[in-house]
């Protein structure tokens, strides 16, 4: 194996703009993530439903306002025309208004319920921003992860296929050894198997890409690198787990959310208690008064006002199980921002050690690949000087391909981790603002 080859491969992403043009440039990490914050179906859905909760407000609050209507109507007896003296008219029209005066509070309690929820679905729709930004993140970085490891199978298989060519030649001299040219072909086999895994995993990798970028992908990943990099959408994280316990959780998209939904009950609460109260309405009519006569003593428009005043009396106990009812889905809600509060702290904490993990394991595991290219290369330059056996060849080139691969998966797992706590945060997708 080539040494620093891990490295190699990394400095090739970075240049991977200059190399593909400008085609390319309409791909990269961050306008991958982007595009799926414009596009992606859940968010759409999410945004629909902020607006149909905006518009239940105006619906509330549309009960203090007047109602005003039209009637129309056209009359006939089966037995002949309607006498000139009759309220009743052939054809009548009837316009009228209502103004409710009073209800207990339910229509304000409905309103704040409204504006509530509409609180509520905005703060979701802001979580549904961060899961989509972590989804499409993820899938890119998966996707340059595949790319790599890949690349570390195809490399590796051609490490095996040096050791075999090497073998073959000492077989054709010494007929002895094939064993040891039977030994380098099975491991030489199972690199083929491991190839043909990766290509498979790369393949599903495009594929979840999929869903958040339809067009077609470079043949390399790009913006990654400098992502990270100082000044980069995910640079900044919090460098202690202190630090982070500092930051507000009540503030967190998913708390203030739940955080609406206790308010929302609430106003639900208020709103079954009126229904003890009275409700005080005044109605406006104009319509034939058959009380008022012209001289041809025929009934004249008149103009009816009625002020009308509900009072509920008795229903069977549906208002006091209603009121029980709101009081159980507050208490509900109540609990469920406890829990709420709790799990979010539990997702960051465990966010930011799974981060530090996989930081100081990439940092580890890059220096180990390092130190296992040059033994390899070592041992081969022995072997071929007959000062290593075949076996403890195959050995080393198996636990270099290891340490380059767990090297690789700890390097894209820092940089998902990476994702994993600023969603956490609800920090990720407010980084990918245009």
């Amino acid at each position: 194996m080539n040494t620093k080859r891990i490295f190699r491969a990394r400095t090739a992403v970075a240049l991977a703009l200059c190399v593909l043009g400008a085609g390319a440039q309409a791909q990269s990490f961050t306008d991958v993530v982007q595009n799926a914050l414009t596009i992606y179906p859940s968010l759409i859905s999410a945004k629909a439903k902020t607006d149909a909760a905006r518009s239940d407000i105006e619906r509330a609050r549309a009960a203090h306002y007047p109602q005003v209507s039209m009637g129309l109507a056209h009359n006939s007896y089966g037995s002949g025309k309607l006498p000139a003296t009759s309220s009743v008219k052939s054809n009548a029209s009837t316009p009228s208004a209502r103004l409710n005066l009073w209800s207990g509070g339910r229509i304000e309690a409905d309103a704040r319920r409204a504006e509530a929820l509409t609180e509520g679905s905005e703060f979701q729709e802001a979580v549904t921003r961060d899961d989509v930004a972590q989804l499409a993140a993820e899938a890119y970085i998966n996707w340059a992860r595949s790319l790599e490891m890949a690349d570390l199978a195809k490399k590796n298989l051609e490490s095996h296929q040096v050791t075999l060519n090497d073998i073959r030649k000492i077989v054709d001299v010494d007929s002895g050894r094939r064993i040891d040219l039977e030994q380098a072909q099975v491991r030489m086999d199972n690199a083929k198997l491991i190839k043909l895994q990766r290509d498979t995993e790369l393949s599903q990798a495009r594929q979840r890409l999929s869903r958040f970028w339809t067009d077609r992908l470079p043949a390399s990943p790009s913006g990654l690198i400098e992502s990270v990099r100082n000044g980069g959408r995910l640079y900044q994280v919090p460098g202690s787990f202190d630090e982070l316990q500092n930051n507000g959780f009540d503030d967190l998209p998913a708390i203030a959310q739940q955080r609406a939904q206790v308010q929302a009950a609430e106003a639900a609460v208020e709103m079954a208690k009126g229904q003890y109260w009275p409700t005080v309405d005044v109605s406006v009519t104009r319509q034939a008064n058959p009380y008022n006569l012209n001289s041809r003593l025929e009934p004249q428009m008149d103009t009816f006002t009625q002020v009308q005043l509900n009072m509920p009396l008795y229903n069977g106990g549906g208002t006091s199980a209603q009121i029980q009812t709101a009081v159980s889905q507050l208490q509900a809600a109540q609990f469920g921002l406890e829990e709420t509060r709790l799990l979010a702290r539990e997702k960051a904490s465990l966010a930011w050690h799974e981060w530090a993990s996989a930081r100081d394991r990439a940092t580890q595991g890059a220096e180990q690949a390092r130190v296992g290219d040059k033994v390899v290369d070592g041992y081969r330059q022995q072997f071929r000087l007959a000062r290593r056996q075949l076996l403890d060849l195959l050995n080393i080139q198996a636990e270099a391909f290891g340490y380059q691969s767990a090297a690789t998966s700890a390097y894209y797992d820092e940089h998902i981790a990476r994702t994993r706590l600023l969603a956490s945060m609800g920090d990720l997708a407010r980084r990918f603002a245009p």
